[in-house]
């Protein structure tokens, strides 16, 4: 079962930026996971929210800034920039797009093309690079371009209807719907966030691909003893 640090070690450090990407690499995880939107000079930024108010205190719009103004104002990390960490520290990558935003399709387009650009670099490294969104069209549009993509599954009904290869789904849904790891078709199942070590230990014999966390140090302790 691999360990995906949520935003980094965002247990202990900010989200989403270099220092909580590299305490991760030290705590030993096999993958990253990062959430994506696009700036007002359309470079793929490193954020979860559509404004820096949670992280800051400031509200500024993450897509009438730019990039350099969330790397200084809000300690972002671009994509590209992650993705060279990943590459260097031969680290699997989970790159969550967000939805619904008007500049969905473009976000999609632009993170293909990242990878695209790097695609050597990524396969001389041997680490997977995987689009997962709530959108269907955003997990198609990734696919077609020959790049790895999971749903985010909202609910348990979700998980029974989707035809997707890879799945993402929720540790409180899994709970409350246990039978779904037997029944879905994904060949693949993420599951996030999953932080307790309650839901290590009930996850840690089940068929499960990845656990997405923002205590990779715990889960390290539990899964791989």
């Amino acid at each position: 079962m691999k360990i995906f640090a949520h935003r980094g070690f965002s247990y202990k450090y900010p989200e989403m930026t270099r220092a909580a990407y590299q305490a991760a690499i030290e705590a030993g995880v096999d993958g990253f996971e990062c959430d994506v939107r696009l700036t007002k000079d359309k470079k793929v930024i490193c954020f979860h929210d559509a404004n820096t108010k949670r992280i800051t205190g400031n509200y500024r719009f993450i897509s009438r800034s730019s990039a350099q103004e969330l790397i200084e104002k809000a300690n972002a990390i671009t994509l590209e920039e992650l993705l060279i960490m990943a590459i260097e520290s031969k680290k699997d990558l989970l790159i969550e797009t967000k939805h619904p935003v008007l500049s969905g399709g473009d976000v999609e387009r632009r993170t293909i093309d990242l990878i695209n650009q790097h695609r050597e670099e990524i396969e001389r490294a041997a680490i997977e690079v995987v689009i997962i969104s709530f959108s269907y069209f955003a997990v198609r549009r990734a696919r077609k371009q020959g790049i790895n993509a999971a749903k985010v599954i909202r609910y348990g009904l979700g998980a029974l209807v989707s035809r997707s290869k890879e799945i993402a789904i929720k540790i409180t849904t899994l709970k409350r719907y246990p039978f779904l790891i037997r029944v879905i078709k994904a060949k693949r199942i993420y599951v996030w966030t999953v932080n307790s070590k309650d839901d290590l230990r009930w996850l840690k014999n089940r068929e499960i691909y990845g656990v997405i966390t923002d205590r990779p140090k715990r889960a390290r302790r539990v899964l791989k003893k």
